[in-house]
């Protein structure tokens, strides 16, 4: 940030007095005219508005710079401003012992005259690295209300018209919007937005400039961009912008005039102002109304000088002494990280050798489980066998059985048929003894002797008569 910036970025912000010395009306040659380019500037305090309305005149056709400060909780449709001018008016204000919530008056002269055109040399080239060559485009950021006269001077040697848009805020509600978002005290912050009003409209004087109220904004945003256009006399690229931004849906505070006259924590300081800028917001030239916002802005210097001493030194310390506390406290935690750190990577490589270790039983625990697997099925296989072996046991067994039974029936029959032969062949035998005895006293008998020869004879006759006829 503290390098020394090209020429060609400087344009006229800080000219080089040696050169110009050396250059004479005879050298120098004449240019071309150029197109002039308008910066809309647009002051007022933090949480006045300035975003709903550096948005709406962006939609107009103004362009906006190349890098903002986008949206966040406490602005949910963003802040349109250049966030690289931000951080170095927080550096600018940081070096001459201010800072951004500081209700003193501001004097970039404390600076010294080498860092003051530093920080001129800087602005201009950060708008320019921001704006290009637009012709038309918006500048807002509320630090600015607190020193327009060196912007003014930057914007005048860049050969920028400038013009300024002024918008104010019931005090009411920029208090509370700053306690919820800051935490701020009611005092601090009418303080806060008592300097930044006053600063913006004594430095605007006899220039271009117009008033216009958050609250009328959000009433009929046309009538105060009408106002705007007529009174700075600008010609919007794109008239018939729609501004769906600008809704009461998203105004958090809300604060009348009566509530604010009413309101005993406010200074009258505060009050008046506010009286005086919604005069000028009628009418620019009310005399009475600046006037009044003279006298209020010399009591206001005079006791901010002496309270502001006092305020701001401590403030300063105790932050340093919370920031010394904090940092403590960071590198305890950050020890304590390390710690933890530590105590994880030990306890991640427990876990590794644990999970190796359930991992190896688990595995163990598989091979077991297959083997017993295998083995029950083993099992289930030789009961299946077992079962059919005793089934055909059984059935075996049931077949010689059968067989028995019948080789048992079959030996009783052939018992009882070898008793029938038996008894058939003593019968027979029996039989055949009568038959002999018989015969015998047939052969032994008186009548067989005598009829033996004709028995002969005929034996013979059926002999002769079974032989064959001789030939």
């Amino acid at each position: 940030m503290n390098k020394q910036p090209s020429p060609e970025n400087l344009h006229d912000a800080a000219p080089d007095p040696q050169a110009a010395s050396e250059e004479t009306p005879k050298t120098r040659k004449a240019k071309p005219a150029a197109a002039r380019r308008t910066c809309i500037v647009v002051l007022g305090m933090h949480r006045s508005g300035t975003s709903a309305l550096t948005r709406a005149i962006s939609l107009l056709g103004a362009d906006l710079p190349k890098n903002t400060l986008g949206a966040n909780p406490t602005n949910e449709t963003g802040h349109w401003e250049p966030v690289r001018l931000m951080e170095l008016h927080d550096l600018m204000l940081a070096e001459a012992g201010s800072r951004w919530d500081d209700w003193r008056s501001f004097d970039p002269a404390d600076l010294g005259t080498a860092r003051l055109r530093f920080y001129k040399a800087e602005i201009a080239r950060l708008i320019d690295e921001e704006y290009g060559t637009a012709p038309l485009f918006v500048l807002k950021e509320p630090r600015i209300s607190r020193f327009v006269p060196l912007y003014a001077d930057i914007l005048k040697r860049m050969r920028l018209d400038a013009c300024y848009v002024l918008i104010g805020r019931n005090p009411l509600a920029v208090i509370a919007s700053l306690e919820k978002r800051d935490g701020f005290t009611c005092g601090f912050s009418a303080l806060l937005w008592l300097r930044h009003e006053l600063e913006a409209e004594r430095a605007t004087r006899g220039r271009p400039r117009v008033f216009v109220s958050y609250e009328a904004m959000l009433d009929d945003w046309r009538a105060d961009i009408e106002k705007i256009a007529g009174t700075l006399r600008i010609e919007w690229p794109q008239p018939t912008a729609e501004m769906t931004h600008l809704s009461t849906d998203l105004q958090h505070h809300f604060a009348s005039v009566d509530l604010l006259d009413a309101d005993p924590r406010i200074a009258d300081w505060v009050k008046g102002a506010y009286g005086a800028l919604k005069a000028l917001e009628k009418d620019p030239a009310d005399a009475i109304a600046m006037e009044q916002l003279d006298t209020i802005r010399g009591a206001f210097d005079g006791a901010s000088g002496v309270f502001g001493e006092a305020v701001f030194p401590e403030m300063d310390a105790r932050e340093k002494a919370a920031a010394e506390q904090l940092a403590q406290q960071r590198h305890a935690t950050d020890e304590r990280a390390v710690e933890l750190e530590a105590s994880r990577l030990e306890a991640a490589a427990r876990e590794a050798q644990l999970t190796q270790r359930l991992n190896d039983v688990l595995r163990l625990a598989d091979e077991r489980a297959a083997d017993i697997s295998r083995l029950t099925h083993q099992q289930e296989t030789l009961r299946r066998l077992a079962e059919e072996l005793a089934a055909e046991q059984h059935k075996r067994g049931v077949e010689i059985a059968a067989r028995e039974a019948d080789l048992v029936a079959q030996t009783d029959r052939e018992a009882q048929r070898a008793t029938d032969a038996e008894t058939q062949v003593q019968c027979l035998t029996e039989e055949l003894d009568a038959m002999k005895t018989a015969i015998f006293e047939i052969k032994s008998s008186y009548s067989w002797k005598v009829t033996y020869p004709a028995r002969y004879l005929k034996y013979l006759l059926k002999a002769s008569a079974r032989r064959p006829d001789d030939a």
